[in-house]
């Protein structure tokens, strides 16, 4: 069955179709900082988890959580010969530690543990004593081993549990597998960002901010050391790379000033290529792909990225919101939380307002009609993040979490949760008449409305200059779809400020008319 993965506060959960919550068991020794933010990304029937947790883990589709990669082994083992058997020459071992589902297919191997001394047999058999044993929770531990007076290992055999630590064989070299060990690594524990794309993992470590590491094709858990790429100018700034965006066909790495595309196929020949110059991400988590298009916050808009190529879609309409003082907290731009609404067809960025630090405004893009919607405010909750989860029919389900560990969705009753009031609040334009320069006399506003069962809309204006300050309000009725309002007063500019706070009352507005004449100049 599917589900959704969630962190809430310290824990893991899953939350189903029906929206039911199992908290998930975590392993031994890892812990989750409820300050950082969960990411993931799905490795065939897998979650991978990073930034939050301890150390990256996996989730399989039965909610059991695992680390992503053991340990490996601490110790060196130690060979010797004994009795007789078919070994005859120098050998050398190493050990990994397994973990294996039901079917004996690999979860999780860890990389190859240290070396041992060589062994030398003559016809006899090797005997293994010092088999480490894991912190982890595994499965086995997998011994490999070379052929006489060789150096490629050869996998040998599997020690079931976690409780053996000696053992004695002597197969021949003959008999051993064909291929050798594969290619392993540990992934970095401080994991701040990861990206599935063409069947590898791809991360950044805290640590290394300017290198973008990769893993072995089709093993989650195995991420060679060697397997580094520097992207863009090393200590360029304090945050290196800030976001990844993996389209079908191509893997972007973003810093706050330029984007990268990963050419290559293999990691003998993976390399980052420029793309764009003063384009970049601001916010990890803006980053938003949904059916191959990709959207996300840069330093100066949202940008909108298909097979068209890379567009900032707030030039030219919104884009003082993201450079300028007035609209949101600019210092918290790179906490912003992107979601895609797909029945609105809506790219949504949660943000922070102006002089505050929590996610309490939001904006929309609609893509459709090109148009730009909000500030908007969730009055009932404190936002924490956002996303697409599946309903019952499957069906994608734009949510919102909040900071008080609920899961909300979108509803057409106009309230925010249960009873809380949705705030229009909205300022006309200062209108001049087409004559700022000469004072006019403001006559009754005529508003025309969309007739409410009930309501009432509050009108404050400003007549003066543009630093007129707020004059008296006036009550407009809602009922009546066309009313008269009193004079306004005297002065070259007219402003309204119109709100409405009512929990689940409705506003529909056609038009204000504000008639004036000139009062003259000498």
């Amino acid at each position: 069955m599917p589900f959704t993965l969630l962190q809430a506060g310290t824990s893991l959960q899953t939350m189903n179709t029906s929206g039911t919550l199992t908290t998930l068991t975590l392993p031994t020794g890892v812990v989750i900082d409820s300050t950082k933010i969960l990411r993931t990304a799905v490795f065939g029937r897998y979650v991978v988890c990073v930034n939050s947790p301890t150390r990256p883990l996996s989730v399989d589709p039965d909610g059991v959580v695992r680390v992503l990669c053991p340990n490996p082994p601490r110790t060196r083992l130690v060979l010797s010969a004994t009795g007789s058997g078919a070994l005859t020459g120098s050998y050398l071992a190493k050990q990994t530690f397994l973990v294996l589902d039901g079917d004996g297919n690999i979860i999780a191997e860890s990389e190859l543990g240290p070396l041992t001394t060589a062994a030398s047999l003559t016809a006899q058999i090797m005997a293994v004593t010092g088999i480490d044993l894991s912190s982890d929770t595994i499965t086995a531990s997998r011994l490999y081993r070379t052929v006489a007076s060789g150096s490629a290992y050869f996998r040998w055999v599997d020690s079931d549990g976690n409780t053996q630590t000696t053992l004695q064989d002597d197969l021949a070299d003959a008999s051993l597998e064909l291929l050798t060990a594969p290619t392993l690594g540990t992934p970095p524990n401080d994991l701040t960002l990861l990206a599935e794309y063409r069947g590898r993992l791809w991360g950044v470590s805290a640590l290394e901010i300017d290198t973008i590491r990769v893993g072995e094709a089709g093993k989650m858990y195995a991420w060679p050391a060697t397997s580094g790429y520097i992207v863009g100018k090393p200590g360029g700034d304090d945050r290196g790379i800030t976001g990844l965006i993996p389209r079908k066909e191509f893997l972007l790495v973003g810093r706050r000033d330029a984007m990268f595309q990963m050419t290559g196929d293999a990691p003998a020949n993976f390399r980052p290529v420029k793309l764009k110059q003063n384009v970049g991400i601001e916010a990890p988590d803006s980053v938003v792909v949904y059916k191959d298009v990709a959207w996300w916050l840069g330093t100066d808009g949202v940008y909108k990225w298909d097979d068209t190529g890379i567009e900032n879609v707030a030039a030219g309409k919104v884009q003082s919101w993201f450079q300028t003082d007035t609209y949101f907290n600019r210092s918290r731009l790179r906490f912003a939380v992107g979601q895609i609404h797909p029945l609105q067809h809506k790219y949504r960025i949660l943000l922070s307002n102006a002089g505050d630090t929590t996610l309490n405004r939001f904006i929309e893009y609609d893509w459709v009609e090109q148009k730009w919607w909000g500030p908007h405010t969730i009055d009932a909750f404190t936002p924490s993040f956002a996303g697409i989860i599946h309903d019952s029919n499957n069906l994608d389900l734009a949510v919102i979490c909040s900071s008080a560990g609920f899961v909300y969705k979108d509803q057409a009753t106009r309230t925010d949760d249960a009873s809380t009031g949705i705030d229009f609040d909205v300022d006309t334009k200062f209108h001049d008449g087409n004559t700022p320069g000469i004072t006019k006399t403001w006559l009754q506003p005529t508003l025309i409305s969309k007739i409410q069962a009930a309501g009432t809309l509050t009108i404050t204006p400003k007549v003066g200059g543009l630093d007129a300050s707020a004059g008296t309000a006036i009550s407009a009725d809602m009922t009546k779809g066309r009313e008269v309002l009193r004079r306004l007063g005297t002065g070259r500019f007219a402003q309204l400020r119109l709100r409405h706070t009512t929990a689940g009352q409705d506003v529909g507005l056609y038009g204000i008319e504000i008639p004036f004449f000139e009062d003259g100049v000498r």
